[in-house]
C-alpha cells in the first residue's frame, strides 16, 4: 500500500511523507520546508524508518528518529522527531 500525508507543524513548517508499506515500511520519503544540518542527514532518518512496523506508535517512531538525530549530531530546524512521526502515521493510515 502507499500513503501520502502533509502536515503543518507548530511554527508553520510543512512536512510531507510519502510511504510504501505492507506490514512494515518498505520505502519512505520525507519532504518539507524545514531544515536539517547537515542537509544529507535526511536520508539517515529515512533509512532508519525502513523496516519498522506500520503499526508502530508515534512514540516508537519518534524515538527511532531521535536516536538517529542524537547519534549523528543532526540539527533539526522547524521540525521535531515527534512531528515527523505524526506525519508518518498519517501517511500509513490513509
Amino acid at each position: 500500500m502507499e500513503g501520502v500525508a502533509r502536515h503543518k507543524v507548530s511554527g508553520g513548517k510543512l512536512v510531507t511523507v510519502k510511504v510504501s508499506y505492507s506490514e512494515k515500511i518498505e520505502r519512505i520519503q520525507i519532504l518539507g520546508d524545514f531544515f536539517l544540518h547537515p542537509e544529507s542527514s535526511l536520508s539517515l532518518i529515512e533509512q532508519a524508518l525502513i523496516g519498522i512496523s506500520a503499526s508502530s506508535t508515534s512514540e516508537e517512531i519518534a524515538q527511532k528518529i531521535f536516536d538517529v538525530v542524537k547519534s549523528n549530531s543532526i540539527e533539526m530546524i522547524g521540525v521535531t522527531p515527534e512531528s515527523i512521526a505524526q506525519t508518518v502515521l498519517m501517511a500509513v493510515k490513509r
